[in-house]
């Protein structure tokens, strides 16, 4: 009597535990959020150090940036008003099987971006910074963060900073999923 009593308990907590496993299974799926909460999550990260305040639709980031966006399902994208800032901000979840491509868009546009020969010298940095990521289907670029204000700054030390403020976006980016 005292065996069965024990295989008894012993088949209830085998099934508790794959109950646990294939709950645990569950969670490692993605999370997809709206492009537009992970936006929401990198304004937060800066409070009033964001400088983008202008929103960008399909339209505008075929125009200003030349992005492909038939690339995008949906996309949320930012820049400043004024034009001596340089910051960009695109976030976008990729069509149906163009994760990859999508990529590939955005870092061909950060390459661009450092390139560009029309960059005030007091953009270097931040504009050496910037940063595409990607997690499954979602990829952003972040030229964003504080204007470092030191006068007195080295380049490399202007660097650090761009690069210090640049990762506050990837951290909000990555939290979000």
């Amino acid at each position: 009597m005292k065996t069965g009593k024990k295989t008894r308990i012993l088949a209830v907590v085998l099934l508790l535990a794959a109950g646990l496993l294939a709950g645990c299974k569950g969670s490692t799926a993605q999370k997809e959020p709206p492009v537009e909460d992970i936006l929401k999550a990198v304004q937060e990260a800066y409070g009033e150090d964001y400088l983008p305040d202008s929103d960008l639709d399909k339209e505008m980031l075929s125009q200003v940036l030349g992005i492909d966006t038939s690339l995008m399902e949906s996309v949320a994208a930012q820049m400043p008003m004024i034009g001596a800032h340089p910051d960009r901000v695109v976030i976008a979840k990729a069509a149906e099987g163009k994760g990859d491509a999508l990529e590939e868009e955005l870092l061909r546009v950060r390459t661009a971006l450092v390139e560009d020969q029309m960059i005030y010298p007091m953009n270097i940095a931040k504009t050496q910074a910037c940063q595409v990521v990607r997690k499954g289907d979602y990829a952003a670029l972040f030229l964003v963060g504080a204007v470092d204000m030191r006068e007195d700054a080295s380049e490399e030390e202007q660097l650090s900073f761009a690069k210090e403020e640049v990762q506050k976006a990837v951290d909000a980016f990555e939290g979000c999923f």
